[in-house]
């Protein structure tokens, strides 16, 4: 009986631990660049884009739209997949905390 209790106890402080770590995944960033670091881009934790600067030489003289497009999704791409392996990183310590009957009722 005081078993399930503390699988239970042991479930909320995880529940607790899981809230703080969504806030520092939001404040986290996770940076990439292109084009010779012409164009950067910020990802948080949860993986949200919080800033892109582009160089205003991008601008000068013949501009090739097609390729800063490019360079500017990779770059979002790139840090958002960091963010998700962060996430489920720190997402499979959590879940090695829990009890084994824990994990199973969580499909885990």
């Amino acid at each position: 009986m005081f078993g399930k209790f503390k699988d239970l106890k042991k479930v909320a402080e995880l529940k607790s631990k899981m809230s703080k770590i969504e806030k520092q995944f939001k404040a986290m960033r996770i940076e990439e660049s292109g084009m010779d670091g012409r164009i950067k881009v910020a990802v948080n934790g949860l993986g949200e884009v919080v800033e892109i600067k582009l160089e205003p030489d991008l601008f000068e003289g013949k501009v090739d739209v097609k390729k800063i497009e490019k360079t500017l999704i990779n770059a979002i791409n790139s840090a958002q997949k960091k963010a998700k392996n962060m996430a489920a990183q720190k997402m499979q310590e959590l879940m090695n905390e829990l009890p084994p009957e824990v994990r199973r009722m969580m499909g885990g």
